[in-house]
């Protein structure tokens, strides 16, 4: 039986990650040319089609692969850190979630956290648009709402994070692109008259700080502002996972020590 390539089958899971040999090829700094021919060489090893293109995606075969190539580089991870002598997980996370969240809930956690994993590499994503974890623009999401277009993405419910009306005045709204959120929804349920609309809640907790009118806004964002007697409401937060990455150590160490922390910041 001839040799696999480990660099083979690394670039065949990056393929899969991002869903594409152009995507791949950004994101290992590998030409897209040699991206396909390692693909393809792979496929002659194993004697099995792998990859069907960005559309069709990965093959039965090729996702029976990825399980294990999966579980050799968990392995390799674990066997260097026992070899290092401190069992430290060693690796890159990247976790994407709306700005407020990274900026009030997500930062201020992480400052103190590298002296417990000092070899996990983080990268914050702050983005409104949801990134997919599916095509490996992100290891961890986190998402003010039940995830429902992720595929097979593992989710799972964090807490509810409670909301507050703050300030004073007239009604700080919501533009009608982001009409659907609850907050947009509770802000139209209970006012009497809408003076600025915002498209975020980030605008939203400036506008209040400004003395612009008042808001519903996460609790842990309403420290320092006055408070308006209101129904309680809260938003559920969720985080997800590519179902391939989930058992990965350094994922599992920001999943069971810095999500526990953010949920903590974000219950105000």
């Amino acid at each position: 039986m001839q040799d696999w390539d480990w660099g083979d089958l690394r670039t065949f899971q990056a393929v899969a990650r991002a869903g594409s040999f152009a995507r791949a090829a950004h994101a290992t700094g590998q030409h897209e040319t040699t991206i396909a021919r390692r693909v393809r060489r792979l496929e002659q090893v194993t004697g099995h089609v792998l990859w069907r293109g960005s559309e069709a995606g990965v093959t039965g075969e090729g996702d029976l692969l990825l399980s294990h190539i999966d579980r050799m580089q968990a392995e390799a991870a674990a066997a260097a850190n026992a070899l290092s002598g401190r069992g430290w997980p060693t690796g890159s996370v990247a976790i994407t979630a709306v700005p407020w969240i990274i900026q009030t809930a997500v930062l201020p956690v992480v400052g103190g956290w590298p002296e417990t994993s000092p070899n996990i590499r983080l990268s914050l994503l702050s983005d409104h648009s949801n990134l997919r974890l599916m095509h490996g623009e992100a290891d961890i999401a986190l998402r003010m709402a039940q995830p429902r277009d992720e595929g097979e993405a593992v989710a799972r419910k964090i807490c509810d994070v409670p909301f507050a009306v703050a300030g004073r005045g007239d009604w700080v709204g919501y533009v009608d692109e982001v009409a659907h959120l609850p907050q947009a929804q509770w802000t139209e349920a209970e006012a009497g008259a809408v003076g600025l609309r915002i498209s975020d809640i980030d605008a939203a907790h400036a506008a209040v700080r400004q003395g612009l009118g008042k808001a519903w806004l996460p609790m842990c964002m309403t420290k320092g502002l006055p408070l308006t007697q209101a129904k309680p409401r809260s938003r559920p937060l969720w985080y997800m996972l590519h179902p391939r990455s989930r058992h990965a150590p350094a994922i599992r160490s920001v999943v069971e020590d810095v999500l526990p922390l953010v949920m903590t910041r974000l219950h105000g």
